[in-house]
């Protein structure tokens, strides 16, 4: 069995596939049901934990007390680390009643919040078959949060300091516009409202005028996420994004993407797991080329969804994860945005199991600071004016 809990990031990717027991009732508490637990690993590494899934039950690793510390143990060796408390707006509600916690999820530096956790994928039964998200797996809701539900809730986030960057996610809707004409008013609302980064998560439009139109409207970063590279796969598992946008659609978006938005602020998922890793290595080679950040989320299965590629150890994934990190530094792409994610392990965290180095460099530092912050929303903003002021091809209403 290999030791881990040397080093934070082989630590965190040993975590998020093995997952942990939970043993100690006062730590199972603080999970409150929830699939995973946010934790704070040596070196300032975030990660969520699996431990409530079938598969967490033969993980190796548990977490003991000392008082008032923590300590992940694999039992031969242990380290200390903190657990993230929930977020205290969770427990609070907009003036229209409704859960904050049902609203937002906050994941580190982001914080995903859904105004309509409705996909149509789900209503034609052609489903990602790994998925179910942030969305209604059964297709019937028809729940959409009002503007000042979504203001509140982002008043809430940065009040409390919870998160850096608003994440904010739709599901298939029909549609040429990809589901960014259902988010423009949100994403509006937002940046008129609140000095802060906000990130979309959409499908591929069909027309690149759109493209334009999501940074115009405000959107600091997008993502089309593919999720798996092979093609074969991705025509299995996920059925409606390959016959309604298809994997050609995907790649020719986000390489238009890429030469709208700033560096380093367009990405794709590619899920671990899901596929072999050198399918893998292949997207990242194929994004980075590009200038796309590739995330790689592992895959954690669920009943009835056990769709892991076996056998995925940590030994056989940490090179994917090295060549994330020497592609994307040998394509000169920025690490300040994609970063201090509990959910996936970022390039800018592989650094020390590649160069050595346990710091990310000053420039990074600057970014994570309260006035770096400041300033990169203030660059994004005079960024997105020199490109859009007296450009009619942002509005695809005018075509």
């Amino acid at each position: 069995m290999h030791n881990y809990l040397d080093n934070p990031a082989s630590l965190k990717i040993d975590l998020m596939l093995r997952g942990i027991r939970m043993e100690d009732p006062v730590v199972k508490a603080w999970a409150c049901g929830c699939s995973g637990i946010d934790m704070l690993l040596p070196q300032d590494t975030l990660v969520n934990i699996p431990c409530m899934e079938e598969f967490t039950r033969n993980s190796p690793y548990t977490v003991k007390r000392a008082g008032e510390r923590y300590f992940i143990t694999d039992g031969r060796a242990e380290v200390e680390v903190k657990l993230v408390e929930r977020p205290a707006f969770y427990s609070r509600k907009t003036t229209s009643g409704v859960q904050f916690s049902e609203i937002a999820s906050v994941h580190g530096s982001y914080t995903v919040i859904t105004p309509s956790p409705r996909c149509d994928f789900f209503n034609r039964s052609i489903e990602c078959r790994y998925c179910a998200g942030n969305f209604d797996v059964k297709g019937s809701s028809d729940v959409v949060y009002t503007i000042e539900d979504i203001l509140e809730t982002v008043e809430a986030v940065l009040k409390e300091k919870a998160s850096e960057v608003i994440y904010l996610s739709i599901g298939f809707s029909q549609g040429d516009d990809g589901g960014i004409a259902f988010l423009k008013p949100y994403i509006q609302a937002i940046k008129k409202s609140f000095n802060c980064l906000v990130a979309v998560e959409a499908l591929p439009p069909r027309d690149n005028r759109w493209i334009d139109e999501t940074y115009a409207m405000g959107a600091d970063s997008v993502l089309y996420n593919l999720e798996i590279f092979d093609k074969e796969l991705f025509e299995l598992i996920c059925p409606g994004r390959a016959s309604l946008v298809g994997r050609k659609r995907y790649l020719e978006s986000l390489k238009y993407a890429a030469k709208v938005f700033p560096n380093g602020t367009v990405a794709s998922h590619l899920i671990v797991g899901l596929e072999p890793p050198g399918s893998t290595c292949m997207g990242i080679d194929c994004f980075t080329d590009m200038g796309v950040v590739p995330i790689l989320p592992i895959y954690r299965p669920s009943a009835g969804k056990a769709l892991r590629i076996e056998p995925l150890t940590t030994e056989i994934i940490l090179p994917v994860y090295k060549h994330l990190y020497n592609a994307v530094k040998k394509n000169g792409i920025n690490l300040s945005w994609v970063r201090d994610i509990s959910m996936v392990t970022t390039p800018a965290e592989i650094r020390g199991l590649v160069d050595g180095g346990k710091g990310g460099t000053l420039m990074e530092s600057f970014y994570k600071s309260r006035i770096g912050l400041k300033a990169a929303w203030g660059l994004s903003t005079i960024r997105r004016k020199l490109r859009v002021v007296g450009s009619d091809d942002s509005d695809p209403s005018k075509h």
